[in-house]
């Protein structure tokens, strides 16, 4: 079984890559699952969370805190 991902048009199922693993005349099922379009892309400083280290001396860097985090272990 393969999940082939497919867009409605015109009232045909059209596949949005090219299908080689299916011969032509095939039959199968379609269950339909409606994707979500992938979210905006926004400016990282509209975070509320930008600028979260700024006036932290005790955390150096974001880069650097994080490299700290990253080399402890947790288990």
């Amino acid at each position: 079984m393969s999940t082939i991902r497919v867009r409605y048009e015109d009232g045909v199922f059209r596949p949005l890559k090219r299908v080689r693993s299916v011969k032509d005349g095939a039959i199968g099922e379609v269950r339909l699952e409606e994707i979500q379009k992938p979210a905006k892309r926004v400016s990282v400083r509209s975070s509320e969370f930008f600028g979260l280290w700024k006036n932290r001396k005790e955390l150096g860097n974001g880069l650097s805190y994080t490299r700290r985090l990253r080399t402890k272990t947790r288990y």
